[in-house]
């Protein structure tokens, strides 16, 4: 018989509410062992049990978003974080991919009218199409395995969001931060210099905010995105900034090579190398630096020189 199979446990209104009266922690076991769960590696489920940590991401959203803001919580798992955003009685999508955890959720959350559990894989939703007359405030401690690829997809949702208050791995938090020449400089640097306004620390936690416990420590950010990242750049139509993404791709395509040599080699752009070196004389950047050494301003002086020597030809 399958975990799907199996019966589910009857349990009444007063034994919910002793749930909803836990901690975290006691209440992630007593679920955990009731509806026979085990975490997920595949899904980078750690969960969140820090019970303090959960009413200040929970309080973080309230103070840096609207009243009327639709809170958007990705990957809501067993509730820890859920239940303090619910208790917010404010309006809030809670998604889960995992049908097993749904179940045990959507028993927690029948006590807050103004919750609507969603089981569906985030990475596959079209976030922008999510009510689109409606401000947003995302949350979520993101899944180890996708932080990445969420993170970016949430910065390009950024003009629509009041805030976005995110648990990731240490090693990203420094990612976001970082400065051109730094170690950790990359694509997603550049992403936060370019849809961020700030990245603010909220709260730092070790491996124990955690059941299981990874081997990683965890950052807790607030994120407060620009309102128009087009403007802020110059005034960049759409196609422009679609290229100046394409260009920071390129650049660090091959962080080992020379900017010349990885953009070349890179599919991101069609561009010949006689054009590259046009774009790079053009911008007044050396082809012989790497990706990691310019700046935004660089990389949108190289793009805006890309469209220049591609359309001429």
């Amino acid at each position: 018989m399958s975990r799907k199979d199996k019966p589910q446990p009857n349990l009444v209104k007063a034994d919910v509410d002793d749930l909803l009266a836990m901690s975290p922690a006691a209440r992630t076991r007593l679920l955990l062992k009731l509806y026979d769960l085990r975490p997920r590696r595949t899904l980078s489920q750690n969960f969140l049990v820090n019970e303090a940590a959960a009413e200040a991401i929970a309080q973080a959203i309230d103070v840096h978003s609207g009243s009327e803001t639709l809170i958007v919580e990705i990957g809501a798992r067993l509730g820890a974080l859920t239940i303090p955003l619910a208790r917010l009685n404010r309006d809030l999508i809670a998604f889960e991919t995992d049908e097993h955890l749904v179940t045990a959720l959507d028993l927690l959350l029948k006590a807050f009218p103004d919750v609507t559990l969603k089981h569906a894989d985030i990475t596959k939703e079209p976030l922008e199409k999510l009510a689109p007359d409606r401000r947003l405030a995302v949350v979520g401690n993101l899944p180890y395995h996708i932080t990445g690829l969420l993170l970016q997809s949430l910065m390009e949702l950024g003009h629509r969001c009041d805030v976005i208050v995110v648990t990731v791995q240490a090693e990203v938090a420094q990612r976001l931060a970082a400065r051109a020449g730094d170690e950790q400089y990359g694509i997603l640097s550049i992403c936060a210099a370019y849809y961020l306004e700030r990245v603010a620390t909220l709260q730092m936690l070790g491996p124990d905010a955690f059941m299981p416990q990874p081997d990683v420590s965890s950052v807790a950010l607030v994120l407060q995105p620009r309102c128009s990242p087009t403007a802020a750049a110059g005034g960049l139509t759409p196609a422009q900034e679609r290229l100046l993404l394409s260009t920071v791709k390129a650049g660090f395509a091959h962080r080992r090579k020379t900017l010349r040599n990885s953009m070349a080699m890179s599919n991101h752009l069609d561009i010949t190398k006689d054009q590259l070196d046009q774009a790079l004389a053009e911008a007044g950047i050396d082809g012989d630096r790497r990706g990691e050494s310019l700046e935004l301003d660089d990389f949108v002086k190289l793009a805006l020189a890309v469209e220049r020597v591609t359309e001429a030809r």
